[in-house]
Formats: structure tokens, C-alpha cells, sequence
């Protein structure tokens, strides 16, 4: 297979991507995972501060991490102190550098890796989905994946050749106008706020997609009764019971990175 024979018009790949959770039996050649890789290394980047584990063991994949069982590639991309460290190292320097500061630079150069590997498997015809929760998983990611202090888990990649029978709609935005602003900051007004909400409800209702997934988040007891069916459950009443329900792990995030040996003050 030539992949660079493969590839679709970019803007055509943006505007209809969306993520995959059900992939079919088809595997992931070495070819196009180092397609895939390749593409990835050539975001913008402030010092290479990331690493890329990536496995197509499905034995490996069995995180406590939300992993889909039909994924045939899973990639987990890292904050990685340790590799600038040695760098420094071998100049014959110590590192001092305020460590907030470099999560938050390493976190930008993962997440531009990423997106490059998400719209590449989309030219090549892959299909994909991210998990946000792979960072409360840092302890058996690291026995896992033999992962050393001051390398640290952001955020997990499945990818596969989509299931076409379980092929989702294109998710809604907000209006871009409250999105983009031009030369300062716009603070939504209610009725503002009230028509980003619209957009992406009506949006998702008519696409049935919380139905589709099943994925219905319990409502706190101390919040009463339950009156909300799927009928009328919409994304912002889902993504307001994400976050009112405390932190996701059994520490604080900070608590998971101090562990892994950050000094965060």
C-alpha cells in the first residue's frame, strides 16, 4: 500500500471527523504505524518534551482506563521530564526549572503529537478515539509499561479501522462567535450562554447520540430524583454531571503527579 497515495483533501478530514469506538478486525501494519509516528514527531513542539508508548498487545491494552475491546492500536502519550534531564545531563548541566512550567509546555507538545497522529489515521482511513481518564491510571500504566519517575501519562489513543455499522454524526460545536474573539475577551452573557447550549442539545438529541452510547451519568442522590429520560438528556446536562461529581481518581491530580516525582512546590 502506498500511503501517500492515501490521503483525503485536510479540510474534508477536519470538518468530518469524529471518534470511533468500535473498530473492525483489520490490523494496523507496520507500514502505516510508522506513517502514523512519522506524521506525529512533526508537530510544532517546545522541547520534545513527550513520549509515545504505543502496543497492539491486546493483553497490554487492559487498562482500568475505559480502553474499547475491538481497539487494534492503542497509544498513550507522556509528559517526559526524563529525556530533556539527561539531555541537560550529558552538557554537562543540572536542571532548574520550575516544574509547573514544564508539565504545561510538555502537555502542549503531547497534545500537538497527537491531533497530528488523530488526522493522519483519518487520511489513511483509521478511525479513533481519545481517553482523557488514562492519567488517574499513571500506577498500572507504569508497572505496565515499565515507566520510570517524571514520565507521566496525559492522555490515550485507540485507533483502528472503523466499524461502519456503529459509524457516529459529526458532534456539534458552539457558534464559533463565542468561541473566536476578536482583540479581547467576550464574558457570554446569560442569553448567550443559553444559545451555546441550545446549539449543542438540539444537536445532540436530534443525532440520538447519549441513546447510541448509553452513556447516561447518574445524577448525585443529594441532588434528588432522576426526572431527566434520554429523550430529553442533552450534553450540557451530561457534561455538568461530569463535573460536579469531584475528582475522578482517589488523589488529587496533583497528587498523582507529585508521585510520579514532580516538584510542584
Amino acid at each position: 500500500m502506498n500511503v501517500q497515495n492515501s490521503t483525503r483533501d485536510i479540510f474534508k478530514i477536519i470538518h468530518n471527523r469524529r471518534s470511533i469506538r468500535k473498530f473492525t478486525n483489520k490490523p494496523i501494519s507496520d507500514e502505516i504505524l510508522e506513517t502514523l509516528l512519522k506524521a506525529g514527531v512533526r508537530a510544532p513542539f517546545a522541547a520534545q518534551l513527550y513520549s509515545i508508548i504505543y502496543t497492539r498487545n491486546p493483553e497490554k491494552m487492559k487498562i482500568k482506563c475505559g480502553v474499547y475491546s475491538t481497539t487494534k492500536l492503542l497509544m498513550i502519550f507522556f509528559v517526559d521530564a526524563r529525556k530533556i534531564e539527561k539531555i541537560i545531563t550529558q552538557r554537562g548541566y543540572i536542571y532548574d526549572y520550575d516544574d509547573i512550567n514544564l508539565i504545561w509546555l510538555a502537555i502542549q507538545d503531547a497534545t500537538l503529537v497527537a491531533e497530528n497522529i488523530i488526522l493522519t489515521a483519518e487520511a489513511l482511513g483509521l478511525g479513533s478515539v481519545l481517553l482523557g481518564v488514562v492519567p488517574n491510571q499513571w500506577k498500572e500504566i507504569k508497572e505496565r509499561f515499565n515507566v520510570p519517575p517524571r514520565v507521566f501519562p496525559i492522555v490515550g489513543l485507540c485507533i483502528g479501522y472503523p466499524e461502519p455499522s456503529a459509524l457516529m454524526d459529526v458532534r456539534p460545536r458552539y457558534p464559533l462567535k463565542y468561541i473566536a474573539f476578536k482583540d479581547q475577551y467576550k464574558d457570554l452573557t446569560e442569553k448567550e450562554v443559553q444559545e451555546c447550549m441550545k446549539v449543542m442539545d438540539e444537536g445532540y438529541l436530534e443525532q440520538g447520540y447519549y441513546i447510541k452510547q448509553s452513556a447516561k451519568i447518574p445524577l448525585k442522590k443529594e441532588l434528588g430524583e432522576d426526572k431527566i429520560d434520554y429523550d430529553k438528556y442533552s450534553w450540557s446536562e451530561h457534561i455538568s454531571r461530569k463535573l460536579i461529581q469531584g475528582r475522578w481518581g482517589e488523589k488529587p491530580f496533583i497528587s498523582l503527579l507529585r508521585d510520579c516525582g514532580f516538584k510542584l512546590g
